[in-house]
């Protein structure tokens, strides 16, 4: 009797794995579906798309600790959106997932490149590498981000190190 019930518990405990590995293989695929997502919408300059990807209480942490909600955000992105010329290149390389049921924490490299205008009207070719930590969560409408971080950062303008923001 105590043989059979360690075997069900066995197998009920090895069907909870794989589903839970499938549930988190299927929450990695949309998580990276989304980050080309958003290198689309860079690229698009779609300022609606990428506020899409967000959940409403959603936070930007600077590297220095500055935080901006949501509304924040999309200030400064229409702001910088509208000097900027062209989005040159976007990508983002993830170094790192970690999901937990309805929560993922995904830390990566994101490369943006782009010619923007300067508060002359001079064109000037700006270039950005940062590391951050994502907070995704899984809502009914899908993966969206709930907070990101800034770990590092290192931007140039015509090639020139800026001090980090």
């Amino acid at each position: 009797m105590q043989r059979g019930l360690l075997l069900a518990m066995s197998i009920l405990l090895a069907v909870v794995t794989v589903r839970v590995a499938l549930a988190d293989k299927r929450a990695a695929r949309a998580i990276r579906a989304e980050y080309a997502r958003t290198a689309q919408y860079a690229k698009q300059k779609n300022v609606e798309g990428l506020l899409r990807q967000m959940t409403p209480d959603f936070l930007y942490k600077t590297k220095k600790g500055d935080v901006m909600n949501k509304q924040m955000v999309e200030q400064v992105m229409r702001a910088q959106y509208a000097l900027i010329q062209s989005v040159d290149k976007r990508s983002t390389t993830i170094k790192r997932m970690e999901i937990k049921g309805n929560t993922a924490r995904v830390t990566t490299v994101e490369e943006l490149a782009v010619t923007m205008l300067d508060a002359q009207g001079k064109p000037r070719k700006v270039v950005s590498k940062a590391t951050t930590r994502d907070t995704w969560v899984k809502t009914p409408q899908g993966w969206k981000v709930k907070m990101t971080e800034i770990l590092d950062e290192k931007t140039t303008i015509d090639g020139k190190p800026q001090p980090a923001s």
